[in-house]
């Protein structure tokens, strides 16, 4: 039930008791002030009714008897003929009574009597027989031997209201005691179902106002707007979170990027600087040592211009700036142009080229790709500690993929180094020799790449066996429509 619903029957249930209340408080204050109970303030109603036809007519007739021949009274015949329309007549002879209607009891009937008023006055009123309420009118009078006597018309009275003359009373105090008792539970049941959630929300607002993000909202029950806004608390919270520990990865990452390109970079600079400063101070004396140093300080800002252009063209690629050519690529060839290139630049290397007669297009960036597959080439080589250097380009499809694997016969990456190799600046040599391992950003733009065709990368390797980089391409366009 909707939080709406509720707060509507609530509302229609106050309603409903405060009615009721002001109706007992205005009877109760009535009774305080005037002492009339309600039982005489329906008797004093029951005063003012006019009576029927039937009751006037029996009445009368009765009346003009007692008056003029009350003996009469006693033997009168047409008592039955006056009983219409639930009309019923007594007749009383001091204190006993001489006639009742039958559905009345005359015992009932001698203690609820009213007492004998000859000047009859106060000729209406109710009577009370067997728990029935009879609204009656009736005639004092005297027989001729002195006796009082009286005759009484009697109409019976609607059962509810005996029951509000009888019981009033306490159906007032109950109804206000049920009142009571739903209003309670009413506001339990709210309280239950719509302030303690949202006491709860306030809390976890206010843990997150705190920077505590490490708690779990309880879970709302049912299905309305309150559930509705835990659950979408609660996913807010978990966003949060992780955007938080995101961007603490980010700054721990920003940190660990400018230490490593300080590090790269001061690495060079101080062997430029420092050979240079030798060329100045004499120390390369004859023109074979400033021509050799000369050389050393050339190649080392050679390394880091590409160094400079490896950085940028990481920060283009993570910024999604770098643009990409993608057109269809045959893949065959693709590999086929790089093995025959890489056996003329590495001539020491032994290199085997398995590619399937079917041809294998792509939807690529073919310069892109050709950097990617270049790059895992001269990673093997770099790391090569073998003098026979064997590496394998094989090139298979799987399904509506092509699996191009690079693999060598090198000393092979540690456990941990398949873990970390793709990361920016990771090198598997801790010393960041650049003798011996390059700026350790080739295999994280390799990634990148592979990425943005849609692919994956991934490393398999054995120490003192060798290393296998695969990429997985997909060969469906992303114009082409699901089969």
């Amino acid at each position: 039930m909707s939080i709406k619903m509720r707060f509507m029957l609530s509302y229609i249930a106050v309603i409903i008791l405060t009615g009721t209340f002001l109706m007992s408080t205005l009877l109760l204050g009535f009774y305080a002030l005037t002492g009339a109970s309600p039982g005489q303030l329906y008797k004093s109603a029951t005063l003012q009714r006019p009576l029927s036809t039937d009751e006037e007519n029996a009445f009368l007739e009765l009346k003009m008897l007692a008056k003029n021949m009350p003996d009469n009274l006693l033997e009168y015949q047409n008592f039955k003929g006056l009983e219409k329309s639930d009309v019923q007549v007594v007749v009383r002879k001091n204190d006993a009574i001489v006639y009742s209607s039958a559905d009345l009891s005359k015992k009932s009937l001698l203690v609820h009597m009213p007492d004998y008023e000859l000047n009859n006055l106060n000729m209406r009123g109710t009577l009370d027989n067997q728990g029935d309420l009879f609204r009656y009118i009736k005639f004092d009078y005297t027989y001729s031997d002195g006796a009082m006597g009286s005759v009484m018309v009697l109409q019976p009275e609607n059962s509810y209201t005996e029951i509000i003359q009888k019981w009033g009373i306490y159906i007032v105090g109950t109804v206000l005691l049920f009142g009571f008792l739903v209003i309670g539970l009413l506001s339990y049941f709210v309280a239950k179902s719509v302030v303690q959630p949202i006491v709860h929300l306030k809390e976890g607002a206010e843990k997150i106002e705190a920077g505590n993000l490490d708690f779990e909202m309880e879970e709302a029950k049912g299905k309305n707007e309150i559930a509705t806004l835990i659950s979408t608390f609660e996913k807010m919270r978990i966003r949060l979170k992780k955007s938080l520990e995101m961007q603490a990865l980010y700054e721990t990452n920003r940190k660990e990027l400018l230490s490593n390109i300080s590090h790269d970079l001061k690495t060079p600079i101080t062997s430029i600087v420092g050979y240079i400063e030798g060329i100045q101070d004499g120390v390369a004396n004859t023109p074979e040592k400033q021509a050799k140093y000369l050389e050393i300080a050339h190649t080392k800002a050679k390394d880091m211009n590409a160094l400079i252009d490896e950085l940028f063209l990481f920060s283009k690629l993570d910024l999604h700036k770098e643009p990409f050519c993608f057109r269809r690529v045959d893949l065959n060839a693709l590999l086929a142009q790089i093995a025959e290139e890489s056996e003329l630049s590495f001539e020491k290397a032994e290199f085997e080229l398995v590619i399937p007669n079917e041809k294998m297009i792509a939807e690529a960036d073919r310069e892109k790709l050709k950097r990617v597959f270049e790059n895992l080439i001269q990673n093997s080589m770099k790391y090569m500690d073998k003098e026979q250097a064997k590496i394998m380009i094989q090139l298979e499809k799987q399904q509506n993929d092509a699996i191009i694997t690079i693999s060598d016969n090198g000393k092979g990456i540690s456990e941990a180094g398949l873990l970390s190799i793709f990361d920016r600046f990771y090198r598997e040599e801790v010393s960041r020799n650049s003798n011996t391992g390059g700026s350790g950003l080739g295999l994280s733009i390799a990634k990148q790449i592979v990425e943005e065709h849609r692919g994956e990368i991934g490393a398999t390797s054995e120490l003192e066996i060798g290393t296998s980089i695969w990429i997985r391409l997909p060969l469906k366009f992303k114009g082409d429509k699901e089969q």
